[in-house]
C-alpha cells in the first residue's frame, strides 16, 4: 500500500469532527490530530509550531525552509471534518475497499492534507532542498463552522513576527484536481420578528411573531431577488438567496412572542455583502437583521504567477491540453476565500471529488489520491524553475 493511502488511513482514525451542532460522536476537536500532524512534520525536520484558536482546538504550523527563503507558500488544508451522523461506513475505520478509502474526512480533506504531507516528505527523503521558496502547511481547525482557524491565523501576527508575509496559498480541498481560483461568497442572516405571549384562547391580547415573520420570507423569497437579477458572473452565475431555518413558538396554546428565519445568500465575487445587508435591514424596519457570518467570495487572478506553474504542471500530465483547461470556479467558499482578503492570493486544490463531501459514505478513489500527491511534489519541483 503506497505511503500516502497509509497516512490517509491513519488521519481518518484520529476523529477530529467539529464540536459545533451534532457531532454524532463524543471524540471531536482538533487537538489528537493536530498532535498527529505535528509529530510528523517534526519527524521531517520542519519547523512546528502550535497556534491555540480556541481552548483545545489548535491550529498547527510547519516550515519546510529553502536555502534562501525569498518566497512563501502557504499549504493550508483543515483539520475538522464534518458530523458522522447517519453514516453507513464506519467513520473512523479508513478501510480500503474497491479501490477507494472509506471514512469521514476521506476526501474533506484528509485526503489532501495527506497529499501535501506526503509531497513534502518526499522532498525530505530525498534530501532536496528547494533553492528560495519556503514552504509553510497550516492543520486549520474550525473551517467547518466558519473558517474560525484561517480567521484566527490571518488576525494574528504569527507571520509578521517572523517577517514572512506568504506569496501565494493553497487550501487544500476536494477540487478533482482542479484549480479554483474563483468562488462565490457567503453571507448568512438572521432575521427575527417580536410579538406579544399570551394565551391562545386570547390571540387578541397578543401579537403573533409568526405571523410577522411572513413579510420577511416573501420579501426574501420574491422580491430581494429581483434586485439582483442583472449581477450574473459569467463563470458563476448570479447570486442566490434561501430560507433555510425558521424558528418560532414554543407551546401549541401559547402565541408565540419571537420567530425567526435564517437566510443563506451566495454572491459572486463583485458582490457587496454590506450593500445586500444595508437593503434587507431598510426593507424590514420592523424586524432584527443579524449577520451570523460573512465570508467573500474569491477571485484570484488566472494570470498569477503560482496558478500558472501548477496548472502547467497538470497540463504536461495531458498530453493536448492547455493551461486553461484545469482553471475553474466554484458555487461553494473556503479558507481561501479569507486568505485572499488578508492578502495572500490563493486557490483551493486537491484530489477528491466535493460531491463525496459530507455524504454518508465519503471516500476518495485511491488512484486520485496517489495522482494527488504526485502533483504537489511535481509543483515544489516547480517552483525552481
Amino acid at each position: 500500500m503506497s505511503e500516502v493511502v497509509e497516512l490517509l488511513q491513519e488521519l481518518i482514525r484520529i476523529p477530529s469532527v467539529n464540536p459545533q451542532g451534532d457531532p454524532g460522536t463524543e471524540h471531536t476537536g482538533e487537538g489528537a490530530i493536530a498532535q498527529f500532524v505535528g509529530d510528523y512534520m517534526v519527524k521531517l525536520g520542519m519547523e512546528v509550531e502550535i497556534q491555540f484558536a480556541e481552548k483545545d482546538r489548535p491550529n498547527i504550523i510547519g516550515r519546510l525552509k529553502s536555502r534562501n527563503s525569498q518566497h512563501h507558500i502557504l499549504l493550508g488544508p483543515h483539520l475538522d471534518t464534518v458530523s458522522v451522523v447517519g453514516m453507513t461506513v464506519e467513520p473512523f475505520a479508513g478501510t480500503v475497499k474497491d479501490g477507494r478509502v472509506w471514512g469521514r474526512g476521506a476526501c474533506d480533506t484528509k485526503g489532501p492534507m495527506s497529499a501535501m504531507l506526503v509531497a513534502l516528505s518526499s522532498l525530505v527523503k530525498e534530501g532536496k532542498k528547494l533553492e528560495d521558496t519556503d514552504l509553510w502547511f497550516a492543520g486549520l481547525m474550525g473551517e467547518e463552522s466558519g473558517n474560525d482557524g484561517i480567521e484566527f491565523l490571518m488576525n494574528s501576527d504569527f507571520f509578521s513576527k517572523k517577517s514572512v508575509r506568504p506569496d501565494f496559498g493553497i487550501a487544500g480541498e476536494p477540487t478533482d484536481l482542479q484549480v479554483v481560483h474563483r468562488h462565490k461568497g457567503a453571507l448568512w442572516l438572521r432575521i427575527r420578528a417580536r410579538g406579544k405571549a399570551c394565551h391562545a384562547s386570547r390571540a387578541d391580547l397578543g401579537e403573533n411573531a409568526i405571523l410577522k415573520i411572513r413579510h420577511a420570507m416573501d420579501y426574501v423569497a420574491n422580491d430581494l431577488p429581483k434586485a439582483y437579477v442583472g449581477q450574473n458572473d459569467p463563470g458563476l452565475g448570479g447570486p442566490s438567496f434561501n430560507l433555510t431555518v425558521i424558528r418560532g413558538g414554543s407551546k401549541v396554546n401559547i402565541i408565540p412572542d419571537v420567530c425567526e428565519i435564517e437566510v443563506d445568500h451566495r454572491s459572486p465575487p463583485s458582490g457587496s455583502h454590506e450593500e445586500v445587508v444595508a437593503r434587507v435591514t431598510k426593507a424590514l424596519p420592523e424586524c432584527e437583521v443579524e449577520v451570523i457570518s460573512d465570508r467573500p467570495g474569491l477571485n484570484t487572478p488566472a494570470e498569477n504567477p503560482y496558478i500558472q506553474k501548477l496548472a502547467d504542471v497538470l497540463a504536461r500530465r495531458t498530453p493536448g491540453a492547455k493551461r486553461e483547461t484545469f482553471l475553474t470556479g466554484a458555487p461553494w467558499f473556503a479558507d481561501c476565500s479569507l486568505m485572499s482578503k488578508g492578502g495572500i492570493p490563493s486557490i483551493a486544490f486537491g484530489p477528491g471529488s466535493i460531491q463525496q463531501a459530507h455524504t454518508k459514505d465519503e471516500f476518495i478513489e485511491v488512484a486520485e489520491l496517489e495522482k494527488g500527491a504526485t502533483i504537489f511534489r511535481e509543483f515544489f519541483d516547480s517552483l525552481d524553475r
